[in-house]
Protein backbone atom coordinates (compact mmCIF):
# COMPACT_ATOMS: atom_id res chain seq x y z
CA UNK A 1 0.00 0.00 0.00
CA UNK A 2 1.16 3.01 -1.06
CA UNK A 3 -0.01 6.38 1.17
CA UNK A 4 -2.35 7.43 -1.93
CA UNK A 5 -6.02 5.89 -1.85
CA UNK A 6 -5.59 7.03 -5.50
CA UNK A 7 -2.66 5.46 -6.23
CA UNK A 8 -3.64 2.61 -4.66
CA UNK A 9 -7.08 1.94 -6.73
CA UNK A 10 -5.13 3.05 -9.79
CA UNK A 11 -2.30 -0.07 -9.07
CA UNK A 12 -5.56 -2.26 -8.35
CA UNK A 13 -7.15 -1.26 -11.94
CA UNK A 14 -3.79 -2.10 -13.69
CA UNK A 15 -3.88 -5.53 -12.17
CA UNK A 16 -7.87 -5.99 -13.15
CA UNK A 17 -8.31 -3.54 -15.88
CA UNK A 18 -5.40 -4.59 -17.67
CA UNK A 19 -6.57 -4.44 -20.96
CA UNK A 20 -8.09 -0.47 -20.41
CA UNK A 21 -4.66 0.67 -18.30
CA UNK A 22 -1.03 -0.77 -17.91
CA UNK A 23 1.47 1.44 -16.31
CA UNK A 24 0.98 4.69 -13.81
CA UNK A 25 2.10 7.79 -15.37
CA UNK A 26 1.47 6.00 -19.22
CA UNK A 27 -1.48 5.36 -19.73
CA UNK A 28 -3.78 6.10 -16.08
CA UNK A 29 -2.68 8.98 -14.12
CA UNK A 30 -3.74 10.91 -10.77
CA UNK A 31 -5.19 13.98 -10.46
CA UNK A 32 -4.33 15.26 -13.60
CA UNK A 33 -5.04 14.49 -17.31
CA UNK A 34 -2.52 14.90 -19.88
CA UNK A 35 -3.14 15.96 -23.43
CA UNK A 36 -0.89 12.86 -24.73
CA UNK A 37 -1.47 9.84 -24.49
CA UNK A 38 -4.93 10.22 -26.54
CA UNK A 39 -6.34 6.95 -24.83
CA UNK A 40 -6.13 7.00 -20.85
CA UNK A 41 -7.60 7.39 -18.01
CA UNK A 42 -7.33 9.65 -14.98
CA UNK A 43 -8.76 9.28 -11.31
CA UNK A 44 -9.37 12.28 -9.51
CA UNK A 45 -10.24 13.77 -6.19
CA UNK A 46 -12.59 16.14 -5.53
CA UNK A 47 -14.25 17.92 -3.00
CA UNK A 48 -18.01 16.48 -1.51
CA UNK A 49 -19.13 15.29 1.40
CA UNK A 50 -16.81 14.76 4.47
CA UNK A 51 -17.29 12.66 6.87
CA UNK A 52 -14.87 11.14 9.14
CA UNK A 53 -15.72 7.33 10.56
CA UNK A 54 -13.20 6.93 12.97
CA UNK A 55 -9.92 6.09 11.28
CA UNK A 56 -11.99 6.06 8.09
CA UNK A 57 -12.49 9.05 5.75
CA UNK A 58 -15.10 8.93 3.24
CA UNK A 59 -13.40 10.75 -0.34
CA UNK A 60 -14.89 11.75 -3.91
CA UNK A 61 -13.19 10.41 -6.77
CA UNK A 62 -13.72 10.88 -10.70
CA UNK A 63 -12.92 8.02 -13.08
CA UNK A 64 -12.32 9.95 -16.60
CA UNK A 65 -11.60 7.97 -19.36
CA UNK A 66 -10.46 9.95 -22.68
CA UNK A 67 -9.97 7.83 -26.08
CA UNK A 68 -9.90 8.78 -29.80
CA UNK A 69 -13.08 6.49 -30.07
CA UNK A 70 -15.87 6.58 -29.07
CA UNK A 71 -17.10 3.54 -28.69
CA UNK A 72 -14.19 2.36 -26.75
CA UNK A 73 -14.19 5.28 -24.60
CA UNK A 74 -17.23 4.07 -23.65
CA UNK A 75 -16.60 0.01 -23.46
CA UNK A 76 -13.36 1.10 -21.30
CA UNK A 77 -14.99 3.31 -18.72
CA UNK A 78 -18.08 0.98 -18.14
CA UNK A 79 -15.80 -2.32 -18.06
CA UNK A 80 -14.08 0.24 -14.89
CA UNK A 81 -17.46 0.77 -13.35
CA UNK A 82 -18.16 -2.73 -13.29
CA UNK A 83 -14.99 -3.43 -11.46
CA UNK A 84 -15.23 -0.94 -9.16
CA UNK A 85 -18.63 -1.40 -8.01
CA UNK A 86 -21.44 -4.72 -7.35
CA UNK A 87 -24.57 -3.56 -8.57
CA UNK A 88 -26.10 -6.53 -6.83
CA UNK A 89 -25.23 -4.94 -3.39
CA UNK A 90 -25.49 -0.98 -3.96
CA UNK A 91 -21.42 -1.06 -2.66
CA UNK A 92 -18.36 -2.76 -3.17
CA UNK A 93 -15.63 -3.73 -0.69
CA UNK A 94 -12.11 -4.22 -2.23
CA UNK A 95 -9.33 -5.41 -0.36
CA UNK A 96 -6.19 -3.52 -1.98
CA UNK A 97 -3.67 -5.38 0.00
CA UNK A 98 -3.34 -6.01 3.57
CA UNK A 99 -3.40 -2.38 5.25
CA UNK A 100 -6.18 -0.76 2.29
CA UNK A 101 -9.30 -1.31 1.73
CA UNK A 102 -12.04 0.35 0.08
CA UNK A 103 -15.67 0.61 -0.16
CA UNK A 104 -17.50 1.95 -3.20
CA UNK A 105 -20.10 3.70 -3.71
CA UNK A 106 -21.32 4.74 -7.15
CA UNK A 107 -22.48 8.43 -7.43
CA UNK A 108 -24.29 7.53 -11.06
CA UNK A 109 -23.57 5.84 -13.83
CA UNK A 110 -20.94 6.11 -16.16
CA UNK A 111 -22.15 9.06 -19.07
CA UNK A 112 -20.69 10.83 -21.76
CA UNK A 113 -19.13 14.36 -20.64
CA UNK A 114 -17.42 15.68 -23.86
CA UNK A 115 -15.54 15.73 -27.80
CA UNK A 116 -12.56 17.72 -27.23
CA UNK A 117 -11.42 19.44 -29.77
CA UNK A 118 -8.91 17.16 -31.19
CA UNK A 119 -11.99 14.68 -31.31
CA UNK A 120 -11.10 12.85 -27.99
CA UNK A 121 -14.34 10.93 -26.33
CA UNK A 122 -14.29 11.79 -22.69
CA UNK A 123 -16.91 9.19 -20.48
CA UNK A 124 -16.81 9.85 -16.52
CA UNK A 125 -18.40 8.56 -13.19
CA UNK A 126 -18.19 10.15 -9.73
CA UNK A 127 -18.13 7.48 -6.58
CA UNK A 128 -17.96 7.70 -3.04
CA UNK A 129 -14.56 5.94 -1.43
CA UNK A 130 -14.93 5.15 1.99
CA UNK A 131 -11.55 4.01 3.63
CA UNK A 132 -8.54 4.04 5.50
CA UNK A 133 -6.88 7.63 5.92
CA UNK A 134 -3.74 7.87 3.78
CA UNK A 135 -0.59 8.34 5.85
Amino acid sequence: MSDNCLKDIADYLIIYASDVVSQLGVDIFIDNMPDEPDDCVSLNEYPGEVSFLGNNVLRSVQVKVKNSNYNTARVNVNKIFNILYNPENGIRFITIDSTRWIQVSPRGAPFHLEKDESGREYFVFNMGVNTNRDS
